[in-house]
C-alpha cells in the first residue's frame, strides 16, 4: 500500500484515484472518511493522515466555488435544453423559470461538499502534498498572526 505521507507520480491514473475519492467525500490524499463535521462543514485535517484541507491559503475554496458552479450551472443547461425541445413549440416557461430556480438551488446545496473534496484533488493533482501539508504545525503559508488564533481552538 503506498505511503499517504509521500507524493506519488502524477499519472492518469493516480488523478482519477484523487478524484473518484473526492466524489466520494473522502480524503483524495489517502482515502478516509470523516472530512466533514457535518454536510457542509469541513473538518481541518484528515482524519488519517493529518493533511491539513485548506492547504495554508486563504482563499482556496473559491476554486470549490468554481467546482459547484461549473456543475449546477452545466447541469441546469442541459437539462433547459432538453425541456426546450421536448415541448417545442410551446415550451412551458413559467415551469422553466420556477423549476430552474428550485433545481439551481438544490443543485447548489447538494454539490457544496463534493465542491470541496473534487477540489483538493484537483489541487493535490498540481501541487502534491508536502511533510508541511502533514504537519502539525500545517502548511507554511498559514504561519501568520492571521491564522494563529484558528489554529490553536
Amino acid at each position: 500500500m503506498p505511503d499517504p505521507h509521500r507524493p506519488a507520480e502524477l499519472t492518469v491514473r493516480r488523478a482519477a484515484l484523487l478524484l473518484g475519492r473526492a466524489l466520494r467525500l473522502r480524503c483524495p490524499n489517502c482515502g478516509a472518511k470523516g472530512l466533514f463535521a457535518s454536510w457542509g462543514r469541513l473538518r481541518q485535517r484528515c482524519p488519517d493522515c493529518g493533511l491539513w484541507l485548506e492547504r495554508g491559503e486563504d482563499d482556496h475554496y473559491l476554486g470549490a466555488y468554481m467546482v459547484a458552479l461549473l456543475v449546477v450551472e452545466s447541469l441546469f443547461a442541459v437539462g433547459f435544453v432538453l425541456i426546450l425541445v421536448a415541448t417545442w413549440p410551446d415550451p412551458p416557461w413559467d415551469l422553466i423559470q420556477w423549476g430552474g430556480a428550485v433545481v439551481l438551488t438544490a443543485g447548489v446545496l447538494i454539490c457544496y461538499p463534493f465542491s470541496k473534496t473534487v477540489w483538493l484533488a484537483i489541487d493535490l493533482i498540481f501541487r502534491p502534498p508536502t511533510l508541511d501539508d502533514l504537519s502539525a504545525d500545517g502548511p507554511i503559508a498559514a504561519h501568520g498572526p492571521a491564522h494563529e488564533e484558528t489554529r490553536h481552538h
